[in-house]
């Protein structure tokens, strides 16, 4: 038997579920693992017939690359996809996603394990490591057997590098990123990196992971609704293995994100689950819910991220804006409007009225390009050009909106999000990234994060809004996170608001913290915010060089804010003032 029917067992479900499946009325079964081509088309021919619960025979079913989709589930309503004991091996390349639901209604998926052919990421080890003549650190490092290989000079070597330990398999404590200033050969099977930066957090036998191409979704649900994702295992994963956009009242059930088998030939199980975020939602309105899922292996980004969209504010009067690209954020006349710059303003008002029109020369492109938003990292937007379209938002209330400002709908940045008793952590970066208001984060563990275990707020230089108002953080774990460095962007959770006060009404309570590197909770830019009733306990050891004791709770550019009830085990371990102002 292969290491994927072996997998199969993971799909969820026991075989009693199965059998109670099959004697449902109207229950048609479709699929022969040997002739898996033909599944895709089976199963939409099945909901064509009138079939509403179809059901997936068991079987490994290697499905061929033919450019979209293989279950395009377009306007489907009211219908279940059981695939309890199924396998579904995905292509890499010109393959599509594998479920595509668009402008669905009330449909299920359950039970299959969806993988795909090869790893995307780089696995290997540190052989040796020193110091060379110039003052800057190297390493000699060898890709593991079965895993991909560069060559030196390819646009796909890795220059962005995480480092896991070799012994306990997690992110090791103080590593974070480490970017390559060098590469060459190091013989038939090496590789020599060099660093100019401080010593590097890794050590002989550590990995040293990297992504490498990216892969299809597993599942994408497009402007669908009310749509259930239960029991699904999902390995091998690039970007968002389950991706949701538009749409909302999605719920995501007892999933998991697993590494998934060996490749051909190695002999080191693979360390990498996910090549960047394990979930990603963006303009969801009611957002998701996150139930009883597991996310294990190391995440080379987010582990669930939750936002709407920040387009930017080129013109304005006392009544009126101009805005481009209004379609990313979901404005619509008679719902609420956010806006907001990084220099203290913050207003939310309602749309009155959106009136587009075409830009009518290249002059008039260019003023309205001279107050585009300069996010950081590489995501500076498209330049508007004689022909777009902008949009004129007639504003309920007279406004004095500082050009350059960004706006989002509230409602679509998964505002009423639930993430509920799930298992996470282990990311390079933040386990919950949430842009959304009334939401709930109750009963999860969240474990080893390299930056913050919940990360609360926007992030204007990526565009993703917004500010967030009415969220309960509650009886959630939160162990050994903000591995990677020190300050509120590491503490266990961050809320933040990018210069202005727009996060209100936050409750952090009855959680316990334990052995967070960079402190509990950094509150800053909100207000009517409450920290109560928590359990702290600092780590044993400082994990960093320097400046390294942090406050347990540090408040900043915030009012009103309460801090009462909180219990501290071990205070010597933290600063001599366990709450900053």
């Amino acid at each position: 038997m292969n290491s994927f029917s072996i997998l199969s067992s993971l799909a969820g479900g026991l075989l009693t579920c199965a059998a109670a499946v099959a004697q449902l009325p109207g229950t048609t079964h479709v699929g022969n693992p040997h002739d898996a081509a033909a599944l895709g088309s089976q199963v939409q021919a099945a909901y064509q017939r009138g079939e509403r619960m179809i059901v997936i025979n068991p079987g490994t079913y290697r499905l061929p690359a033919i450019g979209q989709p293989t279950f395009n589930l377009n306007g489907w309503k009211n219908a279940t996809i059981s695939a309890h004991h199924v396998t579904l091996i995905m292509r890499v390349k010109n393959a599509g996603n594998c479920f595509e639901l668009a402008h669905c209604r009330n449909v299920t998926i359950e039970g299959p394990v969806i993988s795909q052919t090869q790893v995307i990421f780089y696995q290997g080890r540190v052989l040796s490591d020193g110091k060379d003549k110039s003052g800057g650190y190297y390493c000699v490092w060898r890709p593991d057997t079965g895993y991909p290989f560069p060559a030196i000079g390819s646009k796909t070597f890795p220059r962005a590098f995480d480092v896991v330990n070799g012994r306990t398999r997690h992110l090791r404590v103080g590593s974070g990123d480490i970017w390559a200033a060098g590469i060459a050969a190091a013989g038939p099977h090496a590789f020599r990196l060099t660093f100019h930066i401080p010593h590097p957090e890794f050590k002989a036998g550590d990995f040293l992971v990297a992504r490498y191409g990216n892969a299809f979704q597993k599942v994408r649900l497009d402007n669908s609704r009310h749509c259930t994702l239960k029991d699904i295992t999902m390995m091998r994963n690039g970007f968002a293995p389950i991706f949701e956009g538009g749409g909302g009242a999605n719920r995501i059930i007892a999933c998991r994100w697993v590494s998934g088998p060996r490749p051909p030939g190695a002999t080191v199980t693979p360390v990498v689950t996910n090549q960047a975020d394990g979930f990603h939602c963006v303009n969801a309105y009611p957002g998701p819910e996150i139930e009883d899922c597991v996310m294990h292996g190391v995440f080379l980004d987010d582990c669930i991220a939750i936002h709407g969209e920040f387009p930017t504010v080129v013109a304005a009067t006392h009544h009126t804006i101009t805005v481009k690209d209004n379609r990313s954020a979901y404005l619509r006349v008679g719902q609420p409007i956010q806006i907001a710059n990084r220099h203290g303003f913050f207003a939310t008002t309602t749309v009155l009225a959106i009136r587009r029109f075409t830009i009518a020369s290249a002059a008039q492109a260019l003023r309205y390009n001279s107050v585009a938003a300069k996010p950081r990292a590489g995501r500076k937007p498209r330049k508007l050009t004689a022909g777009d379209t902008l949009s004129l938002i007639t504003l309920a209330q007279p406004l004095t909106v500082p050009v350059g400002s960004y706006v989002t709908n509230p409602l679509r940045c998964g505002s009423g999000y639930k993430i509920l008793n799930c298992r996470i952590g282990d990311t390079r970066s933040r386990g919950m990234l949430l842009k959304g208001s009334d939401g709930l984060v109750q009963g999860n563990v969240i474990r080893g994060c390299g930056m913050a275990g919940i990360s609360i707020g926007p992030e204007a230089w990526w565009r993703e809004a917004g500010y967030c108002q009415h969220v309960t953080v509650e009886n959630n774990k939160l162990i050994r996170d903000g591995k990677g460095g020190v300050g509120g962007y590491f503490a266990a959770v961050y809320v933040h608001g990018d210069g202005a006060i727009g996060n209100s009404h936050i409750t952090i309570r009855n959680n316990r913290f334990a052995s967070n590197y960079a402190g509990d909770v950094f509150m800053q830019w909100a207000h009517t915010c409450a920290i109560v009733d928590n359990t702290m306990t600092g780590p044993e050891k400082p994990a960093f060089v320097g400046d390294h004791r942090q406050a347990s709770v540090v408040v900043r550019n915030s009012r009103k804010i309460i801090i009462r009830g909180n219990h501290v085990t071990n205070p010597a371990v933290y600063a001599p003032r366990l709450i900053q102002r």
